[in-house]
């Protein structure tokens, strides 16, 4: 059993950005739209909330046969060896275990790819003509069918694969983060490995009814914007990926990003709740309010340490600041005065490695 198995469950979710007709800018000058989509009230988990297409792991996406699909492909072990060459931290999602079949940093975009198609009908396979960094949307077969199926459990997501003569894409399939629910959320936690994949055009997309209200494709500003006029919801995560991705307005460029930081590691991010006089914060790795050597187990037992003390004065109390203010559902402030956490985007747009592109 994998040690964290009694306090979350392992989830991938997948930030599919495609490019516009065109290439076409839009009022804010972005040139691809991101998909997200609003889960039904009924949804054990964020009902009601946008969010990233993804969900839980399952048992399909950690099967051997994985190994004998990608055998008869020709897929040599040492393509599969480039995907797990990572050079920085590692989360444990990502850490392979003698209970697990398949190598983690596989099995689980298996998992982010077969979410994505439950939920939203896209199947994103590894491009055969080029190698420009873009993931392919195939949908010339019965998606309905085929995701009915795999939803309920009737066929396994590798069947597809083998009938439509496929690759899973799991190259394109850039590590973006990883996030971890807040301890304060009691045993409806989870670790979601983030994963970004773009496609050069805006494919159909197939709402699965039961867990999809409604989806969306919108640029990062916008859907903040939405978010910020109350029209929506965005939970932490999303909101926080999405104001990384409102800095980089070309998509060519943000593909280029996402494969030179491919390899470089994902710090966990698990907030930590501060309650404040006006508001709560919750700090991120960096910040001098997270607690040293965390377990992401552990509460807070000082959440209501600092609660006399507005949200301005902890941030002037600190040197460095890796946190967001919260000072309503739909109203919160990000501060981060320190360098980007693993190369990454920056989160206030501070982006020395995009100068490098």
């Amino acid at each position: 059993m994998r040690i964290y198995s009694k306090y979350w469950r392992d989830s991938a979710s997948v930030i599919v950005v495609a490019r516009n007709w065109n290439n076409e800018l839009d009022e804010h000058g972005y040139n691809y739209k991101v998909l997200v989509f609003k889960r039904t009230e009924n949804t054990s988990f964020l009902p009601n909330h946008i969010v990233f297409p993804g969900g839980s792991f399952d048992a399909q996406d950690d099967s051997l046969d994985w190994l004998k699909l990608f055998a008869k492909q020709n897929i040599s072990p040492e393509a599969l060896e480039t995907i797990r060459a990572i050079s920085g931290p590692r989360p444990y999602i990502f850490c392979t275990t003698e209970d697990d079949l398949l190598e983690r940093n596989v099995s689980v975009r298996l998992c982010a790819l077969r979410e994505c198609f439950e939920e939203l009908g896209i199947l994103l396979v590894a491009s055969k003509e080029t190698s420009d960094g873009y993931s392919v949307a195939r949908h010339e077969f019965d998606v309905r069918a085929w995701q009915t199926d795999v939803h309920d459990g009737r066929k396994q997501f590798r069947e597809l694969y083998e009938q439509l003569q496929e690759t899973p894409d799991l190259w394109c399939l850039y590590e973006w983060s990883t996030w971890i629910t807040p301890t304060h959320f009691g045993r409806k936690r989870f670790e979601t490995a983030f994963f970004l994949a773009a496609l050069n055009e805006i494919p159909p997309v197939f709402p699965e009814i039961h867990e999809v209200d409604e989806y969306m494709w919108q640029s990062p500003k916008q859907l903040l914007a939405t978010h910020s006029e109350g029209k929506i919801w965005l939970a932490p995560p999303q909101a926080y990926e999405l104001h990384r991705l409102s800095h980089v307005y070309d998509i060519d460029v943000l593909v280029r990003f996402a494969n030179a930081r491919n390899r470089l590691g994902s710090t966990s991010f698990c907030p930590v709740a501060y309650n404040a006089s006006d508001g709560f914060i919750g700090v991120l790795p960096g910040d001098d309010l997270y607690p040293t050597h965390f377990d992401f187990i552990t509460d807070n037992e000082e959440m209501n340490k600092y609660g006399d003390l507005t949200m301005r004065e902890l941030a002037d109390m600190a040197r460095n600041v890796h946190r967001v203010e919260h000072h309503g559902l739909h109203n919160q402030t990000y501060l981060h005065n320190g360098p980007a956490v693993d190369r990454h985007l920056h989160v206030l747009g501070n982006n020395r490695e995009l100068s490098k592109l």
